[in-house]
C-alpha cells in the first residue's frame, strides 16, 4: 500500500504512541494495529493502537 498523510484522529493515535506526528505517514490501519512509515529513515513500523478517550 501507499503511505498517506494521517487524518486528525490518526494524528491523535500517533501522538498517544509518543511518536512525532510530522515524521510519519500511515500505511495501513485496522481496529487494533496501525502501520506507519518513517519519512526520514524509510522504515515501516506496526504498533498496537491505544486511542485517547476524549
Amino acid at each position: 500500500m501507499r503511505p498517506t498523510r494521517p487524518t486528525r484522529r490518526q494524528k491523535q493515535i500517533i501522538d498517544s504512541l509518543r511518536l512525532t506526528v510530522s515524521n510519519y505517514l500511515v500505511v495501513s490501519e485496522t481496529d487494533t494495529v496501525i502501520t506507519l512509515y518513517n519519512k526520514s529513515t524509510g522504515k515501516t513500523i506496526s504498533r498496537y493502537k491505544k486511542e485517547k478517550k476524549l
